[in-house]
């Protein structure tokens, strides 16, 4: 157990100046970093995020290169989602009972014999899509655990005063590498191929299971198994019963089939309405966690300071918006800045529902609020295969304008008639 206090949970918790939770001044945008624990696990965090930014490239890109269908490169996004259904309450569960580094350094290595074998199906030239896309959705489900262990695990190390500034660091690491990641393995992919970038990225995700590891964070006590199944339970009725968390999750399921689902056409939007081939998605790829920095820049000093769910409904309309300039974009330039766009609004609506979700329920409930996230997001999958198959069926620029156009309508929705968020 690291040297620290005890907090209301019952679980060690780092501190450096006064208890988690209490009111003071407000916390300096780099505060969450005064913890050692926390720098460990953000690090780990940002090389996870830049593996997997890697990684979704590599196998979007080469299943449509290789089939030519919008929808099976769609399909290859959208089962990674699928798992969460299931996996999602089960995965906060695991957070809320067993130590969250360990969930997370397993989640790493589990995530990086997924990519190494990836890289062997692609080499070998056997079934490559279909065992490509059932490796994808075995990544893919590494995300459950990797979030609702994450998340709480910041909670635990900074406390509710500061949770809102710890989130937005990690999360403005993770989208920052997205960059690097992005335009890295465009520039392998054209050169060199699929299989070398994935195998490349198998590396940060191996120092992140180190980095994991060493992260003797704030971390529930194991209990007997007979509560587990109960516990799940427990998550679930949380999902159903809670007025302000099941709205949240379902304002998360709207975005997730309709908006995030941009990702998914994104290859399409490159190879078939710009032209700009691998380095040309890498671009755009990497113009989107651009975006996200930028979005998390301004949370960092922000999501403690402002009404979230008013911005979390901004938001929501600004990501709509922008889908329908990507939708209709011929020009390389504005796709970009379109992009760009859309990952500061993506990267803005998962860390407000992120910090949303962990404060609407008591302490020993974050990991299964969490789980609930990933449940809504398990939903994901629907867009696109939905709008992928739209785009097949006509054209990338209808698909993504009917996704602009449920978010516009969405947002408005909740501003008129949902004051419990609009409010926040």
């Amino acid at each position: 157990m690291p040297r620290g206090r005890f907090g209301p949970e019952g679980v060690a918790v780092t501190g450096v100046g006064r208890d988690p939770g209490v009111p003071g001044d407000r916390p300096g945008v780099l505060a969450s970093f005064q913890e050692p624990v926390f720098r460990t696990t953000w690090l780990g965090a940002v090389l996870f995020g830049l593996a997997v930014s890697m990684e979704r490239l590599a196998i979007g890109w080469f299943v449509l290169d290789e089939t030519g269908s919008v929808l099976l490169a769609a399909l290859s996004f959208a089962v990674r989602t699928v798992p969460n259904l299931v996996i999602g309450p089960i995965a906060g569960a695991v957070s809320d009972r067993w130590s969250r580094a360990g969930v997370l350094a397993a989640a790493a290595l589990v995530r990086m014999v997924a990519a190494t074998l990836m890289a062997l199906v692609v080499v070998a030239g056997v079934a490559v899509v279909p065992l490509l896309i059932a490796l994808a959705a075995v990544s893919g489900s590494t995300n459950a655990f990797q979030t609702t262990a994450l998340q709480p695990l910041q909670a635990d190390i900074v406390g509710r005063e500061r949770l809102g500034n710890a989130v937005s660091l990690t999360s403005l690491g993770q989208r920052s590498i997205g960059v690097a990641g992005a335009l890295s393995g465009g520039v392998l992919i054209g050169w060199l191929g699929p299989a070398p970038a994935l195998l490349v990225a198998t590396a940060p995700l191996a120092l992140a299971a180190l980095l994991f590891a060493r992260a003797h964070g704030a971390t529930a006590r194991p209990r007997g198994g007979a509560r587990f199944a109960a516990e799940v339970l427990e998550g679930l009725r949380l999902i159903v019963t809670t007025p302000v968390v099941r709205l949240l999750l379902g304002m998360m399921i709207v975005v997730e089939i309709f908006g995030f689902s941009y990702m998914g056409l994104l290859p399409a939007v490159a190879d078939l309405v710009l032209d700009v081939g691998p380095e040309g998605l890498g671009v755009l790829t990497a113009g989107a966690s651009a975006g996200s920095m930028v979005g998390m820049v301004f949370l960092v000093g922000a999501a403690d300071r402002l009404r979230r769910g008013l911005l979390l409904v901004g938001v929501f309309a600004f990501f709509g918006a922008l889908l329908l300039v990507l939708g209709n974009s011929t020009l390389f330039w504005l796709s970009l800045l379109a992009a760009g766009g859309i990952g500061a609004a993506a990267a803005m609506v998962d860390t407000l529902e992120w910090i949303m979700l962990q404060e609407a329920v008591p302490p020993p409930l974050r990991g299964r609020a969490v789980g609930g996230w990933h449940f809504a997001i398990g939903w994901g999958w629907i867009g696109p295969i939905t709008l992928g198959a739209l785009a097949d069926a006509t054209t990338v620029s209808i698909a993504l304008t009917l996704g602009g156009t449920v978010l516009l309508l969405s947002a408005g929705s909740v501003w008129l008639a949902a004051a419990s968020i609009r409010d926040r």
